[in-house]
């Protein structure tokens, strides 16, 4: 009686087993049969903006999905910048009563004009560089777009501050968003620096002589020591950044003091090479 016991409870148990088994069928992603993921209402709107982050190194995309409405995608998207941002971790930029006040494509520019409350405020140079890279790189992810021309009650003016020009239309910047923000001016501080401590080595580091074939250090410090005999000081007085990226283009204004206190005040066009986590400064600079 108790084996019969024991055989039933067995045969129960292996029935509840196989009942609860199922098979599953694998479903390749490219299957119609795979379920979507996070899918989007057809009301809604997808936007890549971009803010710097709590610490003003570097932007960092943020992804947000909004309602459709009459307003064309671009209008959505610089719209929703100019919201600011509530995620952990990054930094509204962007004066909060700066007004769009049009905004056109052009065959693949976007032209795109705000009211001046944009530049009311006396900006660092880093401020300065988010705020046209959050607004350019914002626009310019839509495919439709470019490059953007920013403008101030509708007019182009030279710098949306001090030191970065917007007279011209910007392509979108991999080097804000990849890396922390480099002050272009603070590698020629550098550079300056270590050619009046006579370390030329380290100046010839970096400058990027790719087009100058194969010179010799040696023939680098002699041209380098001779060029700059004699100065015992220097002072960036003005500069312009004229675009932020793989390649940045300054105009700076270096006023050099000499032996005998003589002054002369040197105008150059600068060009800086992106080099992983640093710049170069293309070609011989003295």
């Amino acid at each position: 009686m108790g084996k019969k016991y024991i055989l039933i409870i067995l045969i129960v148990f292996l029935c509840i087993f196989m009942a609860s088994c199922q098979s599953y069928d694998i479903i390749l992603e490219d299957s119609n049969n795979y379920p979507p993921i996070n899918p989007i209402s057809e009301n809604s709107l997808e936007v890549i903006l971009y803010y710097p982050n709590k610490e003003m190194e570097h932007l960092v995309p943020e992804i947000r999905v909004v309602s459709l409405s009459n307003e064309k995608t671009e209008e959505i998207a610089v719209n929703e910048l100019l919201k600011g941002t509530e995620e952990k971790g990054l930094k509204s930029i962007i004066p909060k009563d700066t007004e769009i006040l049009s905004l056109d494509i052009v065959e693949d520019i976007a032209y795109i004009s705000f009211s001046s409350e944009l530049l009311d405020k006396d900006y660092e140079e880093e401020e300065e560089a988010f705020i046209i890279y959050s607004i350019v790189n914002t626009l310019t992810n839509i495919p439709t777009i470019n490059k953007v021309q920013i403008l101030i009650d509708g007019k182009a003016v030279d710098r949306l501050s001090k030191h970065y020009s917007i007279r011209e239309p910007l392509g979108f910047s991999d080097a804000i968003v990849d890396r922390d923000y480099i002050s272009p001016v603070s590698v020629l501080n550098e550079y300056y620096n270590a050619l009046l401590e006579k370390s030329y080595s380290r100046s010839i580091d970096m400058l990027d002589l790719d087009d100058l074939g194969n010179l010799k250090t040696n023939t680098l410090m002699a041209y380098l020591r001779n060029e700059f005999k004699g100065i015992t000081q220097f002072d960036i007085k003005n500069y312009t950044i004229y675009e932020y990226g793989d390649k940045t283009k300054i105009d700076v204004e270096i006023l050099f003091t000499y032996e005998k206190n003589n002054k002369k005040l040197s105008s150059k066009k600068v060009e800086l090479i992106s080099n992983k986590d640093k710049f170069l400064i293309k070609g011989l600079l003295y």
